[in-house]
């Protein structure tokens, strides 16, 4: 009916989202949001008599206070214990394990200190059954925070999950102790599970080829850890991350399932609901202690208390109760983006995705009712294409809702995605069943595993295929880049329109059902009612689409934070991109890890020119991996004067294949488009020096943004002292401002060595700001001492990267990533 779900009408909500606004106070230090339980105020008081409505604002004001004080306390706890480790160079911590997980370089344990909700993190090769009490001494490291806006945040991650750091070269050992009867129970339970859970794991890899054994794993059990990177991208980029990890599709479906089941062996309700409750209960405990994973639980546990007290609740309400009940008891939860995108996927799902089908369910009944006559017992029935249509509607505008969440988080929304869910997720209840029944088997019998596992393999080689040919599509993934609040904030309410234009249109078809209508196609618009309403529809859902599909694009400098190694990021303000080398020797997969997630970032789908300055790895194997990886890459250039060897045949060969263009600079070239300009200092074809570090690429690289004042980056590659003296001796004067607003970057030659960066080329330079790029702890001793002496000698500014993480410029603003 209309209007029943309405906000007014719900004061477990208002509740919720005022405990909510006081923790994310506490945690994120957003002031502003004081403002939220003032603005609660109107839906306190509308339609409500004023007893009710000042017993529901101390409600309000009491939830807003125990949300402060719950945040407080545990984030006070937590930053305490966490300075306390970390600032040790050796401890001895006693607490009990109470999660661990096989990963590819240990069993990875979860201790939770004795006391405190805090928890730490130890690789060990030995596997302690969960619920020991143990000693743990190692070296306390803490986690590394974002050091590249856009890529992993380490320490927000942990700390959102109550892991305050990690233990280095662990010794664990029992400490002796025992817990309660019941505790000490469900601890060997877990563990049993935990073992079988292992178990399964072998059977499935022992069944199925390749990496479909840990994809069935990681669908059925969680085991995502042990799951191919190659797999794990491939189905992200495909919109289909949801069903890779145990979360809250995956217990509904296995609950409903189960509580069907009983129910159809003739069980009564109340039975039905308790063993199913106690099955799903240790089967989300076992597999995942996700925020995600949590949630489901809780809310699968809220609808089979109804069901045997004979009462409904329904999703919103159920949702408010459980972040609640996060909130209370463990709030640095609410920092996780697991908790944000799981309680706005299913709020949204109610709010729209629901309503849309319901809308059409409306639509069909009342056709069939005016297109049928009145016969006893004669009832609307769908047909197998009204059920894809409304599985095509609600797929839809999950992914609709969900786009400026998903682009907060991710930079990119999955177009097209909604398509490739309704062939996939229909056939998920039977690999959950057969898998796991397959896997149980195979303790026992391998041969008859491989068979009841038979359509698993054919389901695993359907979604692998599915996918793969999906992200082969045109716009199936639009990359956003960062969005604004206020893009986020104007989806989410074009949304909300959508979810009240769908309510009051089921509820318009509804009041028709009782007045006989004569039908025409015509005078009813397929899906929603009537055209209006369609055409209301289909713009706002383009507004989402149109909003997120073009991103603001800035002209920025970004010296990437690629550890030991070089990399920089030049974007404009017409969307293109350029990089000057991208490497590391310290850093895995730097191309995956930094280079993409800092293009995605900005909302980049390709890069325009890729410069080499040589072929050193820690300059130049992002490049080969991002081309391994097909992405576009429009013009590698290097220096026409580069020293001929394996490692550049080697890009030559990949840029042929990959129909990448290589060209060749020296000294006196110059390039550009709009914004940007690239000249090339060096080397020329006067200069004689030999070696890949002597003859490096030099380049001017000039943004002119418009009005605003231009800024210009020297980049140096690894080129020495001998080399600077060369290129100060003949172009010298392109190396000077142009103008007093101009702003001049030195990215400092060969990651701040000794052996350049010489006293006359700094001072002559004399840029504005020098940058060095260098890895902490390099076996180098980069950067120098004496190049340190010498900036500050000539009382030049300058940041690394190992203090400051990535240096922005942008309109000539310096930023830092770490603030130091």
């Amino acid at each position: 009916m209309k209007g029943e779900s309405h906000m007014y009408k719900r004061p477990v909500l208002i509740t919720a989202v005022s405990m909510l606004s006081a923790v994310c106070i506490v945690l994120i230090r957003k002031p502003i949001l004081f403002a939220v339980p003032f603005c609660l105020l109107p839906f306190i008081f509308y339609r409500r008599k004023t007893r009710s409505a000042i017993a529901l604002c101390a409600v309000v004001a009491a939830s807003f206070a125990a949300g402060l004080l719950s945040a407080h306390i545990r984030l006070s706890s937590y930053e305490k214990i966490e300075k306390e480790l970390t600032s040790t160079t050796s401890s001895a911590l006693y607490g009990q394990i109470t999660g661990k997980e096989i990963t590819d370089y240990g069993t990875k344990m979860t201790i939770t200190l004795r006391s405190q909700q805090t928890k730490v993190m130890a690789v060990h090769d030995t596997s302690l059954p969960l619920g020991t009490k143990v000693r743990v001494t190692g070296t306390p490291e803490s986690f590394s925070p974002v050091r590249n806006p856009g890529c992993f945040d380490q320490a927000s991650y942990y700390k959102g999950l109550s892991v305050a750091c990690q233990i280095k070269d662990a010794d664990i050992t029992p400490s002796g102790g025992t817990n309660f009867p019941i505790v000490q129970l469900y601890y060997m339970i877990m563990e049993a599970l935990w073992q079988l859970k292992y178990m399964i794991y072998s059977v499935f890899t022992a069944a199925l080829p390749n990496e479909e054994g840990p994809l069935l794993a990681s669908l059925t059990i969680g085991t995502k850890s042990l799951l191919d990177s190659y797999v794990k991208e491939m189905f992200q980029s495909a919109g289909l991350s949801h069903i890779l990890a145990i979360s809250g599709l995956h217990i509904s479906i296995t609950g409903s399932l189960i509580f069907k089941l009983l129910k159809r062996l003739g069980i009564r309700t109340k039975i039905s609901a308790i063993i199913s409750s106690v099955f799903v209960f240790f089967f989300a405990a076992s597999i995942s202690g996700s925020v995600s994973c949590r949630r489901a639980l809780v809310m699968y546990l809220l609808m089979m208390l109804s069901k045997v007290i004979g009462d409904k609740i329904d999703i919103v309400n159920s949702l408010a109760a459980v972040s609640i009940l996060i909130c209370l008891t463990d709030p640095l939860a609410v920092t996780q983006t697991a908790f944000s995108l799981s309680f706005a996927a299913v709020f949204l799902l109610a709010q729209t995705s629901i309503p849309a089908a319901d809308c059409y369910r409306a639509f069909c009944i009342l056709r069939w009712e005016n297109t049928h006559k009145e016969i006893k017992g004669n009832r609307y029935k769908p047909t197998a294409l009204d059920g894809l249509t409304s599985s095509l509607i609600f797929s839809f505008f999950i992914q609709l809702s969900m786009a400026a969440v998903n682009a907060k988080f991710f930079y990119s929304f999955p177009l097209l995605s909604f398509i490739l869910n309704i062939v996939i997720l229909p056939l998920l209840p039977c690999v959950l069943v057969l898998g796991l029944l397959g896997g149980v088997l195979g303790l026992f019998s391998l041969p008859l595993a491989k068979i009841l596992l038979f359509p698993c393999h054919l389901i695993m080689y359907w979604y692998e295929m599915a996918s793969d040919l999906f992200n082969k599509l045109p716009f199936t993934n639009i990359v956003t880049g960062d969005i604004s609040v206020l893009k986020t904030v104007i989806c989410l309410a074009v949304v909300l329109m959508l979810s009240y234009i769908f309510k009051n249109m089921t509820f318009k078809m509804f009041k028709r059902r009782f007045t006989r209508i004569h039908w025409q196609k015509t005078s009813v618009f397929p899906l929603f009612g009537d055209k209006a309403t369609a055409l209301k529809v289909t713009l706002l859902s383009f507004t989402v689409i149109i909003i997120l599909s073009f991103p603001n694009h800035r002209d920025e400098f970004a010296f990437l934070d690629v550890g030991q190694g070089d990399g920089l990021m030049i974007t404009t303000a017409d969307g293109k991109a350029f990089m000057i080398d991208g490497g590391s020797t310290t850093e895995k997969e730097i191309g995956k890890n930094v280079i993409l997630p800092s293009l995605k970032y900005r909302g980049i789908t390709g890069v325009e020119g890729w410069f080499v300055t040589h072929m050193d790895e820690d300059h130049v194997n992002g490049l080969t991996e991002l081309i391994n990886k097909n992405y576009p890459v429009n013009t590698v250039f290097i220096s026409e004067h580069i020293e001929e060897d394996e490692r550049l045949s080697r890009l030559k060969s990949l840029c042929a294949s990959h129909g990448i263009k290589i060209s060749g600079l020296e000294g006196g070239d110059s390039l550009g488009c709009r914004y940007f300009k690239a000249e090339t200092i060096y080397p020329d074809r006067e200069s004689e020096f030999e070696g890949a570090n002597e003859n490096s690429l030099v380049n001017l690289f000039t943004l002119s943004p418009g009005s605003d004042q231009s800024i210009k980056i020297i980049e140096t590659g690894d080129i020495g002292g001998e080399q600077e003296l060369y290129i100060l001796e003949h172009a010298k004067d392109k190396l000077k401002k142009s103008s007093a607003e101009e702003t001049l970057i030195l990215k400092s030659a060969h990651h701040g060595s000794n052996y350049s960066n010489c006293q006359r080329w700094l001072s002559e330079i004399n840029p504005d700001l020098i940058v060095i790029s260098a890895g902490k702890g390099n076996r180098y001793g980069h950067p120098g001492k004496q190049t340190m002496e010498r900036i500050n000698t000539l009382g030049l500014k300058s940041f690394c990267t190992i203090d400051t993480g990535q240096v922005r410029i942008q309109n000539g603003r310096i930023k830092k990533t770490i603030a130091n």
